[in-house]
């Protein structure tokens, strides 16, 4: 279907809440979370596709609102005495109209039909609060009055875009399909179209990943041209970073909510770092499009592999790093008088805290809390990432330690800060010991 002729969304309408009986408004809010959860895996997976900042920066703003509007609900759902084994998955019609865009793979389309969804959704929690006027359906009203915000706040990165209109069809109003849940969120696989590679920025040269390392400066002298290259580096490292978890979200439909909203917030994170690093170039003078991104870059070492290779390489062992390089920095900057980027690294660094927690968290659920476990899928899954390296082409640069607790960052490891990243406490003696004491 030729995306100039999508016809305009229909507008549409919620039922007279006040006067449903508790299983029928379950019902509604049923079919909404089943269809926010959905769609928002479904967008997640074309990120890779989408090399230029403002259709990324929507994408990443559409996902991170209809997961919320999924969180929402389904804490509403639980209220409404609906028990987790009988929460159904989405209808028959958005599963396949899900499935169709899937398979398009076309990310332009993709990007209007969120639109749409966005746009239909802010309208239907608008009336569904409207229709929330009875004492009895307090906690409604105000349910459907904080879905509409995140709807309209979803649409905010759509207006630069000129998308054309798209017919949501029967996507929110067929009713759910009720029964067992096939998974613990009640989530379908999507056919996505496999993604070994990604998009770069159009305006963005690049480079060979061999041969295009650059070294890094001596962290001691800290002028413009070496805040600068930190600066630089930092673009690309979160414009990779954004793309793993939106993907894993698409990719992996059989897993608790709370893993999509973990890689949720973990990919809104990285958008707004990215933003952060353009707004602070921007400041000293610097044009971020001038600088070359590395083709391939990291993404090809993830693309494609488990779930536990995703975390292990992008977080646990990739992220953690940040623990020790903002940690040292940050005191360091403010001290030389870079004061913004200071206080915007210091906030970056509580994200990455952040981040590596939930890599450590679902690497727990995937492994049954086994810490050993966990150890050892580190060790194999960074030599299987150091075999893909030489494989893609990525330089030596790029190769991991296999024993990652053998610590490879400056100076000594934060045990502190690596406790609250969820590292367990046999991590942290490994780590204490590799290093020659804890810090």
């Amino acid at each position: 279907m030729n995306s100039e002729a999508i016809p305009v969304t229909p507008a549409i309408d919620s039922p007279a809440i006040d006067s449903l009986v508790i299983s029928e408004l379950a019902d509604f809010e049923l079919r909404l979370y089943h269809g926010a959860l959905l769609a928002g895996r479904l967008l997640a997976g074309f990120a890779p596709r989408l090399g230029d900042i403002p259709p990324r920066a929507a994408l990443v703003s559409a996902v991170n609102s209809l997961i919320g509007q999924a969180e929402l609900l389904h804490t509403r759902i639980g209220e409404l005495r609906v028990p987790r084994e009988k929460m159904g998955r989405p209808s028959v019609a958005a599963v396949e109209q899900a499935a169709e865009l899937a398979r398009a793979d076309d990310p332009q389309r993709a990007l209007a039909w969120g639109q749409a969804l966005l746009r239909g959704l802010a309208r239907l929690h608008a009336s569904a609060r409207d229709n929330c006027t009875a004492e009895t359906t307090y906690h409604d009203r105000r349910l459907h009055e904080r879905c509409r915000v995140l709807a309209e706040d979803g649409l905010t990165r759509f207006a630069e875009l000129g998308l054309p209109a798209a017919d949501l069809g029967d996507y929110l109003s067929a009713p759910h399909q009720a029964g067992a849940s096939v998974t613990p969120t009640g989530t379908v696989e999507l056919p996505l179209v496999a993604c070994p590679a990604r998009a770069y920025p159009s305006w963005a040269p690049r480079v060979p990943a061999i041969g295009g390392q650059m070294p890094d400066p001596d962290p001691s002298k800290l002028d413009d041209e070496t805040v600068v290259y930190l600066l630089r580096k930092g673009v690309q490292i979160e414009f990779i970073a954004t793309d793993v978890p939106l993907r894993s979200m698409a990719d992996f439909a059989d897993l608790p909510l709370g893993f999509y909203t973990d890689m949720n917030r973990h990919a809104h994170d990285e958008m707004r770092h990215t933003h952060l690093l353009f707004s602070e170039l921007a400041a000293m003078g610097v044009d971020y499009k001038q600088f070359p991104y590395r083709d391939p870059d990291l993404y090809a070492a993830m693309a494609g592999q488990p779930l536990d290779h995703r975390m292990i390489v992008l977080s646990r062992t990739g992220e953690d790093a940040a623990i020790e390089v903002f940690g040292n920095a940050v005191p360091k900057l403010r001290a030389a008088g870079y004061e913004s980027v200071a206080i915007m690294f210091d906030h970056v660094l509580a994200d990455e805290l952040r981040h590596v927690t939930y890599a450590n968290r679902w690497l727990g659920h995937l492994y049954d809390g086994d810490d050993l476990a966990v150890e050892a899928a580190t060790e194999r899954c960074l030599i299987r990432h150091n075999e893909i390296v030489d494989e893609v082409g990525l330089g030596d640069y790029a190769k991991r330690e296999p024993d990652h607790m053998a610590f490879r960052g400056r100076g000594r490891p934060n045990l502190e800060l690596r406790a609250m990243a969820g590292f367990s406490e046999r991590d942290l003696q490994r780590l204490s010991a590799a290093s020659g004491g804890a810090r």
